[in-house]
């Protein structure tokens, strides 16, 4: 047995560090494998045994998609069209690299090679909770894209017209 419980991995791998309140980083085992954060699967598969659908998703992360939220993305291409070549491109990308998987009894995933090569995910990686999906990186990228962009973001063009 691998898993202890969900929050603890044994064999001398590092317990799944939350840092965030939608972000945790969790480690890959040799297979591929990774626990999904509970609280993440809910969202995507709220019986628990839903399929997901998982993709290239843009600035070298990983998208997961809960079947119904992959529909409406697939109809948003559909929309648009095929007539453009970016678009056509855009859509090999997206929907041609795209994998259908399942939660494993103990609430893991395998992560395809195709896409934990494209993502650079080896050891450990960052789940972040985005409104209608989640997205998976290598923990080291997620910083660094964080940090390239955090500094060009006018907070005040982004959330002068919020209301809460």
């Amino acid at each position: 047995m691998t898993i202890l419980y969900p929050y603890l991995i044994i064999f001398g791998v590092k317990k799944w560090e939350k840092v965030g309140r939608n972000n945790r980083i969790n480690p890959v085992d040799e297979k591929g494998r990774v626990s999904f954060p509970h609280d993440l699967r809910k969202v995507l598969s709220p019986d628990g045994n839903g399929k997901i659908i998982l993709t290239r998703g843009p600035e070298k992360c990983i998208w997961v998609f809960s079947e119904r939220e992959w529909k409406n993305f697939e109809n948003a291409f559909r929309e648009k069209g095929v007539g453009d070549f970016k678009m056509r491109t855009l859509m090999r990308l997206l929907l041609g690299d795209a994998v259908e998987t399942e939660f494993d009894n103990y609430g893991r995933i395998l992560i395809p090679g195709h896409l934990a090569e494209y993502a650079g995910i080896k050891k450990e990686c960052r789940f972040v909770r985005m409104f209608a999906w989640v997205e998976i990186w290598d923990p080291e990228k997620y910083e660094e894209t964080i940090e390239k962009v955090k500094e060009e973001i006018n907070y005040d063009e982004y959330f002068g017209n919020f209301k809460f």
